[in-house]
């Protein structure tokens, strides 16, 4: 038999070493106050008025989208969203799709329920207002 081979190390590497981490200075100084812009003689005009409260986003007489049936049974799931005006006595008006997403019998549905719902009006001063430009998603989900 013959001997086993002689022990040979094995070769160094030369690693270089990790660089350092960069420097953070931390200043213990109070920022200074920013400086007031200056006045104009003739000041801009007052923004449009701001509500109160925004129409409600759920509808207050608990009226539910319909899932359309031919989606139902497809097992397809949608999302709609619509802007719509909320009138004063809480009823959608001039309804308008935006987006959708998995068919147009999502879209019909959205539309359907926001015509059958009834939400809390925009409040105004104490006193219910029209909403220009709600915006409501209407989400269809299959409940596996």
């Amino acid at each position: 038999t013959a001997p086993p081979p002689p022990f040979i190390p094995p070769p160094r590497i030369q690693m270089p070493p990790p660089p350092n981490p960069p420097m953070r200075h931390v200043s213990h100084e109070v920022p200074k106050e920013p400086t007031p812009p200056a006045t104009r003689t003739n000041p801009a005009p007052p923004g449009p008025e701001v509500p109160d409260t925004s129409a409600g986003s759920v509808p207050m007489n608990n009226v539910q989208p319909v899932y359309p049936p031919e989606m139902e049974d497809d097992n397809v799931e949608g999302r709609v969203t619509l802007v719509c005006d909320v009138e004063t006595t809480g009823k959608t008006s001039n309804c308008s799709v935006q987006s959708v997403s998995g068919g147009q019998a999502f879209a019909r549905s959205a539309l359907d329920y926001v015509h059958r719902a009834q939400y809390q009006p925009a409040v105004r001063n104490g006193q219910p207002v029209k909403e220009l430009h709600k915006v409501y998603v209407i989400r269809f989900r299959l409940d596996n």
